[in-house]
Parts: C-alpha cells; structure tokens; sequence
C-alpha cells in the first residue's frame, strides 16, 4: 500500500509539472489562460478500518482548473486586434453553413480573401446585426463581421453643377476667331471660347467622359455692355447642344452680375435629360477656372478605414462618406467557466457543465470593455510558474525517495531474518 501511496505521489508531481510547463509553453499565446493542477487526498474507504486510525492513501489529480484572470493588454497596429478588459469571451463559428460556435478570449483577427473577418484558425467572428447608424437590430441572432471592398449602389449623373469663373480681360474669349462664331467644333478652338472637363457617371457607376465648352455669343460694346456664352455638351465623343438654344444663354452685365442664371440648361442624353446648373458662376478681371462642380451619379466607393468603438461597434468608411456600421461585435459568459470544454487554439467549447450561454456587448450589464489595436497577452506570470515548476519538481524527488524507501523495506526485513 505504501508502494501505491508513493506512485500516486510520483503521479500528481508529473501532472503538476505538466501543467506548469504548458503554461510555461504559452506565455507567448495571445489571449492563452493558464491553468494549475488542484489535488485531493486519498483514504480507504473500507468500513472495517477504525476512522481514528486511518492512514491516507495517496493523492489524485482533482481537476485542471483554468484561470480566467484578466492579462496584460499590449497595444497594436491593428484595428481588427481587439482586447477585452474584463469578463467575457468573443464567439466565432467554424464556417458560414457550419453552426458550430465556439469562444475565445484571443482577439486577434485580420480580414479573409472574401472580406470575412476571421481569427488565425479561419473562425468567422460573431456580431450582433446593426442599421448603418450602429443600432442594434438583434440581441439574440448574430452574423458572420463581413467588411465589404466597396459600398453603394452605381447610378447614372442626371444632374450637374458647374460654376466658372468668365474673364473680362484681353483673352477673355480664348482663341475663338469671331462672335458670332462659326459652327461649334470641339476639334476647332476657333469656335469656342473656354472648356473644361466635369465629372459624370454612366448607369453602372463608371466615369464618362465629359467636356463642356462655352462659345461666347456677346461681348461689351459700345452698343451692349453685355457678355453672353452658350454651353455645349461633348459626352462620350458625341456633341450635345442645349436642347433649348434660346434659353441657354449666361449673360452678366457690364458690374459683372448675372441677368439671367442658367440653373438648369437641359441636354439630350440618349433619351433622357441631363440638366447642368451654370447659375454659380462669375464674371471678374481673373483668368478662366472652375470655381466649383458636383453631380448627383454615384459609384462604390472603395474602404478606406475601419474602426471599431468601446461600444463595439464596427464601423466602415467609404471613400469620403460618412461611416456605416456594420455590426455590434457579441460577447459571450458562462455561469460556471471552468465547465468549459478547452479545444485547443485559445477555444472552448460550452457544455452542461458550464451551463447556458449568456449573451451581451462590450460595456454593458457587466460585460467587458473593448479595445480596438490591442491584445490581451497570456495572462501567466513566468517567474510564478518557474517556482512552481522548482516545486512540482523537488515533489516529484520526495516522492521517488519514498517510493526508493518502500521498495527497500523487504529487503531490510529478509537482512534482518538473516
């Protein structure tokens, strides 16, 4: 029985220093939980030993219990690193058709090929449905963080603003040879006074090649102080005139002030009207420019940052819109954590042990804070497990020297005999 006592000694001392060195292992581990062995001592349990007199049998391994202790955060580059201050553990499922959820306190995570937001096992992070100003849709359904290349929804540019600034000096006609002028050519600069390129999209979102030119109809005189242009379209090669020529003149007066504001000169666009507002421009002693132009065609917009707040709200920014939401990142606790099953990878697994999940978001009721660009390192101290591992070590040598001296026990009976 002594023999046996000693074994189990010999046991819990490896089991001990088995532990010790895993946590030892993982130190480096992103968001890794130590663990420490928790032993129970052993008695026989026949009932015809006197209790007074019981002498123990050994130990045993009682469980391998995880610690759940918060670990330093260390910042990082990253938007998509994030590092929970507090209880909770973040939810990933194994795949889009797979169901399988499993939590993890490691918040490393970078973007898949397919905009998936995933950790290094290929685990697709879980957040909470939101509207594009970050409210919440669910609290109890989550979906796979997708981060989409581009956003929006192409249309065709049916409306337009252009304003110019016209010249009153010396030029201020460009090369055009006479007024009036002869018939607009856009290959001709001798029919035209000024031009310049506006931006426009196709049905698709596409840009198309766009040129309005202004052929200057009136300059002072001593007849008329007036100065008077007439817009042209040139449109994916193809000339537009106004669609109205009689009221598509911009005329200013001799201070410079318009008489007539062209805030929709209309042209034909393959069927549909394409309408430019010119009532934003100027007559001055400066040279011609586009003071300003806008348009109301769209096209995706490329990402161009993403950000993830306290609330953990994740957050998109297209081109040089305004920020949409694209989920509200879903955390995860247990009433009893240590039923959680390991799974390798910084995963667990929940079991009935652990009992049922409770789900929330970062900063509410007891849940933890979120830090985007940081990540929780292993929350094991080296120096303690290295005294540790000197302890389960010097456990195992007592151990062996008993298990040394029970075995020498008969030998030193049968010398006596002798």
């Amino acid at each position: 029985m002594s023999l046996l006592t000693a074994i189990s000694g010999l046991n819990a001392a490896q089991a001990d220093i088995a532990t010790t060195s895993n946590n030892i292992a993982n130190v480096g581990t992103v968001g890794f939980q130590g663990s420490r062995t928790e032993f129970t001592d052993v008695y026989s349990s026949s009932p015809y030993v006197n209790p007074n007199t019981k002498i123990g049998a050994g130990t045993m391994v009682a469980k391998v219990a995880k610690s759940f202790a918060q670990g330093v955060v260390a910042p990082t580059k990253n938007t998509l690193d994030l590092a929970l201050l507090g209880e909770g553990l973040f939810m990933v499922k194994d795949s889009l058709q797979d169901n399988k959820v499993s939590y993890s306190r490691n918040g490393a995570f970078a973007m898949d090929r397919n905009g998936y937001v995933a950790n290094s096992s290929n685990h697709l992070l879980s957040v909470f449905p939101t509207s594009i100003e970050g409210d919440a849709l669910s609290m109890t359904q989550t979906i796979p963080l997708k981060v989409e290349a581009e956003y929006g929804t192409p249309t065709k540019s049916q409306n337009a603003s252009v304003s110019v600034n016209f010249s009153t000096r010396e030029d201020a006609i460009g090369q055009q040879a006479a007024i009036p002028a002869a018939a607009f050519d856009p290959a001709d600069p001798t029919t035209f006074a000024h031009s310049s390129a506006i931006n426009l999209y196709d049905k698709n979102g596409q840009p198309r090649e766009a040129q309005v030119y202004f052929v200057a109809t009136a300059q002072p005189d001593a007849t008329n102080p007036d100065t008077s242009f007439t817009p042209y379209l040139v449109l994916d090669g193809l000339v537009h005139a106004p669609n109205d020529p009689a009221t598509a003149e911009i005329t200013f007066d001799v201070e410079g002030t318009q008489i007539d504001g062209l805030d929709g000169v209309v042209f034909d666009d393959n069927g549909s009207d394409l309408t430019i507002d010119l009532s934003g421009s100027t007559l001055t002693d400066r040279d011609f420019g586009v003071l300003a132009m806008e348009h109301d065609g769209q096209t995706k917009r490329s990402l161009s940052s993403l950000q993830v707040d306290e609330a953990g709200v994740v957050w998109a920014t297209y081109g040089d819109e305004e920020p949409i939401a694209l989920g509200m990142v879903a955390l995860a606790r247990f009433p009893n954590m240590q039923g959680l099953e390991s799974l390798g990878n910084v995963e667990y697994r929940e079991t009935r042990a652990s009992g049922d999940v409770t789900l929330g978001v970062p900063g509410r009721n007891g849940f933890a804070r979120l830090r985007s660009g940081a990540l929780e390192q292993a929350n094991v101290d080296l120096t303690e497990e290295l005294v540790s591992l000197i302890t389960a070590q010097r456990n195992y040598q007592a151990s062996a020297k008993a298990f040394e001296t029970n075995s020498a026990l008969p030998q030193s009976i049968l010398n006596i005999r002798g």
